[in-house]
Parts: C-alpha cells; structure tokens; sequence
C-alpha cells in the first residue's frame, strides 16, 4: 500500500538552507500579502521579495503562497506553518539581540593601574588569565608608584587598580586578593640561610636594605625592628627589590623585601627566609567607590576576584 507524502513533516530533511532573512520575510508577506509592501517594509525590491520566497518554497518543497497578479495568498500549508515560524522569528531575534549585546560588553578598554611593587610579581599571570577569558578587552597598564596608581584611580584614568591596601582609602571599594608576609634576602651561605625561618631580634648588628617606596612597606619594617628589640642595624633603603637581591648577592648585608617580591629563580646566590614573628600587608583590587564600573570592567573586577582561592592565594607568587 502507497504512503501519502507529509510535506510538513520533510521540512527539517530539505530546510537546512533556510536563512532568518527568508523566514523574516514570509511572515512578512502573509502579513502584508504584497511583495511591494513586504520589500519595503524589509527594504529589498519587489523581484528581490519575490526571488526569495520562491526560493524559501524550493528549500522546503512546499507551495506557501498562491499568486496571482493581484492577489498573494497563504496556502492551507502556509496558513498552518506561519503561527509557528513567526514565533521562531521572535525568539531568533531576541537571541541574536542578546548576542550582540554579549558581544558588545565583551569588547572595549580597560586600564588598570598597579603598584610597582607588585607589577612583575603579580601581574603576568593574572593579565594572561583575564586575556585567556576575554580575548576582546584591551588591557592597558598602568605601572606606577602607589601615591600615582591612587591619583590616577580617584581622577578616573584608570578602571581599576592593584595595590598594597592603603591607609586612607575611604573612598575606594577594595576586595583583598591576597595577604603578604616579609621575608630576610640573605646569602646562600649566611649562617641563617638553613634556618627554615628567621626571628626579627637575629638580624641585630646588620646592614639591612629595604625597600624605599610609597607603599607603606618602610614604615611597617621599622615598626617591626623596634617591636621585636632588634639593635644595632644599619638600613638602607633602595627602590627596587631586584637592587636588595643584587646587593645581599655581593655580601654587603641582609634584605627584607615582601615574599611576593623575591624573585627565586633569579639569583643562585641568594635565598629567602621567612621572618617571624610575621608581619604581613594585603595586596588589593581596588575601585572608586561612587563611579560605576563599565560593563567589560565589571567583568575584569569580578574574573580577577575569582582568580584567587579561598585564603586569597595569588594566581603566581614568588614562594610558590
């Protein structure tokens, strides 16, 4: 016995070449049933809507419309397909809309201004990382001294900005993304260098370089010198941590640089020791608290956030 022949059902076998454009514009003729008016209303000509719809019809192997020279008709197969394929228009379009919009928030600038102190250490992976994610939105750094990186936050030249956490800063949202301890730069064959950690009061009767910035990393070393009754020492304050290492390379004393800092492969001469008791000082993201990020760097802000691990671990640290 012979089957009769579903045209609706050899749709999907027949239809992969369909375009939203053809589907746009049958909806549009069976609303407006004339190929001028439907033309228009798409802004193609007339033999355009027509060539189209002809096509649409070969793509399918079904009759949507009856034509005559005045008059455009939906079939019985047209009139039962169109409450269907007007309602895929729709939800093709509102998916389309929200993937430009994606699209749209997923590309731009954003400027991030960080501390000197951390740039090398912290920032190589994290700005991989936010790329890798975002390959659409530019990065552009900023590295400077803390006091700039804060000028150019609270003026509006930067998005964001990564630094130690500051002491006024009541006009800043933060997030800590990691919490930082010091260390002793001492020589691989200094007596302390076997020590698994180092006690503050040991480094009496030293020459001591540490490091001389705006981060407030001087001024909480000297208040661990005195709290810990360490007497007798010498510092001099550089500005670079790679100056401490090369100086403690040449035998002239003993550094004390934050342990994000120590570059450990670096130098076979020298080593970092821990110091105890610890004293530490938080690396933060951080933002203008009254001006609302823009979308892509909303995005950064909250990739960079979840980058780090519950104990605010780095993505890369010098200890590591």
């Amino acid at each position: 016995m012979s089957m009769s022949r579903n045209p609706v059902a050899e749709v999907g076998l027949k239809g992969s070449g369909v375009s939203l454009q053809q589907l746009r514009l049958f909806v549009t003729l069976a609303q407006h049933r004339s190929f001028t008016q439907a033309g228009n209303a798409l802004g193609v000509t007339q033999s355009a809507a027509s060539r189209s719809i002809r096509e649409l019809e070969e793509l399918l192997d079904l009759r949507l419309f009856d034509r005559t020279t005045r008059h455009v008709a939906l079939t019985d197969t047209g009139r039962a397909l169109l409450p269907r394929i007007a309602l895929l228009v729709d939800e093709l379009e509102v998916a389309l809309r929200f993937g430009q919009e994606v699209a749209t928030a997923e590309s731009g600038a954003v400027s991030i201004a960080c501390s000197s102190g951390v740039v090398a250490s912290v920032l190589p992976a994290l700005l991989a990382s936010c790329r890798a994610s975002y390959p659409n939105i530019s990065l552009k750094l900023h590295d400077a001294p803390q006091n700039r990186v804060l000028e150019l936050l609270r003026a509006g030249d930067a998005d964001l900005a990564i630094l130690i956490e500051p002491q006024d800063s009541d006009d800043l949202a933060t997030e800590t993304l990691f919490s930082d301890t010091f260390c002793a730069i001492v020589g691989t064959r200094h007596p302390l260098a076997a020590n698994a950690t180092v006690r503050w009061r040991e480094l009496s009767g030293a020459d001591l370089f540490v490091l001389d910035d705006t981060t407030g990393s001087a001024d909480l070393i000297s208040s661990a010198l005195a709290e810990q009754g360490v007497s007798n020492v010498r510092p001099q304050h550089l500005t670079q941590a790679a100056s401490i290492v090369q100086m403690v390379a040449a035998g002239l004393g003993i550094g004390i640089q934050p342990m994000h800092a120590w570059p450990a492969p670096a130098h076979s001469l020298v080593q970092a020791v821990r110091l105890s008791p610890s004293v530490s000082r938080n690396v933060v993201l951080a933002k203008h608290r009254l001006r609302t990020l823009e979308s892509q760097a909303a995005r950064i802000w909250t990739h960079v956030v979840s980058s780090y691990g519950e104990e605010h671990r780095p993505l890369q640290t010098a200890d590591a």
